[in-house]
């Protein structure tokens, strides 16, 4: 039995040496690679991900802050910056657009305070220009239409207009005849000044201000009409001389 038992506890022995001897065997075979994954300890899958997210310092852009050193990208972006120039070329400007003294200054220094180059900053006059040209023109254009509309309804009033509308001309006129006889214009300056803002306001072409003169001038031309009567007194003074008849003989 106690041969048995030492030939058992021998043969047991040799399997677990010979069960090492395997085990050994096949970690000192596999290459060095995997057997230093297979010493590194254990991560869980919440490690491995957060080790996933740090970064090392030479790779982090906290590093580049800290030592005040710019990304060679960041370089890039500060050479691509557009600089204004020292002193702005001539400009090419739309038609009938002037753009010189105080405007031009005014234009230089709105660039040079956004930092435009020169080429920029013509894209903003080729870009505003036109549209700066249509407000400009925009009321001469519908100063111009009114005008027009007014012409119209003149020559087309039931009173003035239609084939009397050439001596309804001529009958206004005589209001800018300067004399004595005129109590509307006393002189030539006069009637200039009067021409004058008739046609700077465009009233000259309104259909009442013309109306209004035709009918001044066909009073002018019977003198007759212009004389009337002499206005009577006022009721006032009709009852003091009814009730003090001698009242205004001590003084005169």
């Amino acid at each position: 039995m106690s041969e048995q038992v030492t030939a058992t506890q021998e043969t047991g022995s040799e399997s677990r040496e010979s069960a090492g001897e395997t085990i050994m065997n096949e970690v000192l075979q596999q290459p060095p690679k995997e057997q230093a994954m297979q010493m590194q300890p254990t991560q869980t899958k919440g490690d491995q991900t957060e080790a996933g997210k740090q970064n090392t310092i030479l790779a982090s852009r906290s590093g580049e802050e800290a030592t005040g050193e710019k990304s060679e990208e960041s370089i890039q972006e500060s050479e691509q910056k557009p600089r204004a120039p020292e002193e702005y070329v001539a400009f090419s400007v739309p038609e009938d657009i002037k753009l010189e003294g105080e405007d031009l200054i005014d234009f230089k220094s709105f660039a040079k305070e956004q930092d435009l180059t020169q080429e920029q900053a013509q894209k903003v006059l080729d870009f505003a220009g036109p549209k700066i040209k249509a407000m400009i023109e925009q009321p001469y254009r519908e100063w111009n239409e009114l005008q027009g509309k007014w012409q119209a309804e003149v020559k087309s009033d039931p009173e003035i207009g239609g084939t009397k509308y050439e001596q309804s001309v001529k009958e206004a006129g005589n209001v800018f005849v300067a004399g004595e006889s005129n109590p509307f214009v006393k002189s030539d300056g006069e009637a200039r000044s009067l021409r004058e803002a008739l046609n700077t306001t465009g009233a000259g072409n309104n259909p009442a201000i013309v109306r209004l003169f035709v009918k001044m001038g066909r009073l002018l031309a019977e003198p007759a009409h212009l004389r009337g009567k002499p206005a009577p007194q006022s009721r006032q003074d009709a009852i003091l001389n009814s009730l003090y008849p001698t009242m205004g003989e001590g003084s005169s």
